[in-house]
C-alpha cells in the first residue's frame, strides 16, 4: 500500500524554499566576485596603481596642497614638498611584477598632484601572468587600464 499524499505533506515549506534561494544567492555572489578579481600578484600592480593615483589626486584637492608620487620600475613612494624640494614620505612599495614607465620619461621627478585637480599625465606598462596592461591618464581623468 502506497502512502497517500495529502495537503499537509505535498510540496515544500516556505522555510525550505527560502533556504534554497539563500544558498543559490550566496553561490552566485561568490562566483561573481571571483571572476572580477585580478589574477596573480602581478595583475594587482596595475589595479593598485590606479587606486593610488586616483586617491592622491583626490587628496590633493581636499587638502589644498601639492602632493607627489615617485614612480619607477622598482616601485612607488609618496613625496611631500619641503623647502622647494620633494622629500620621500613613508615607506617605499615595490612592484610585484614588471613595470615600465613610458611617460613621463624622466623617472627622477615625481608625479605631481595639484590642488586644482590636475595631475601629471602618465602611462605605465605592467607585464604579468595574464599579459600586458597599459595604464594611462591625461592628468584630468581617472586612470584607465587596458589589457592585451
Amino acid at each position: 500500500m502506497e502512502p497517500r499524499i495529502t495537503r499537509d505533506t505535498a510540496g515544500f515549506t516556505l522555510i525550505e524554499l527560502m533556504m534554497v534561494v539563500t544558498i543559490l544567492s550566496l553561490l552566485t555572489l561568490s562566483v561573481g566576485l571571483g571572476l572580477n578579481r585580478p589574477r596573480g600578484d602581478r595583475a594587482q600592480d596595475w589595479a593598485r596603481f590606479a587606486v593610488i593615483y586616483d586617491q592622491m589626486r583626490a587628496q590633493a584637492i581636499l587638502s589644498g596642497e601639492f602632493l607627489g608620487l615617485a614612480v619607477d620600475t622598482g616601485g612607488h613612494q609618496r613625496m611631500r614638498r619641503e623647502a622647494g624640494t620633494w622629500v620621500p614620505e613613508g615607506t617605499r612599495s615595490a612592484w610585484r611584477g614588471g613595470v615600465a614607465l613610458i611617460a613621463p620619461r624622466d623617472s627622477w621627478s615625481p608625479l605631481i598632484f595639484a590642488p586644482g585637480g590636475q595631475a601629471t599625465a602618465v602611462m605605465l606598462r605592467f607585464d604579468g601572468d595574464g599579459g600586458t596592461r597599459l595604464c594611462r591618464t591625461d592628468g584630468w581623468n581617472a586612470v584607465t587600464c587596458a589589457g592585451s
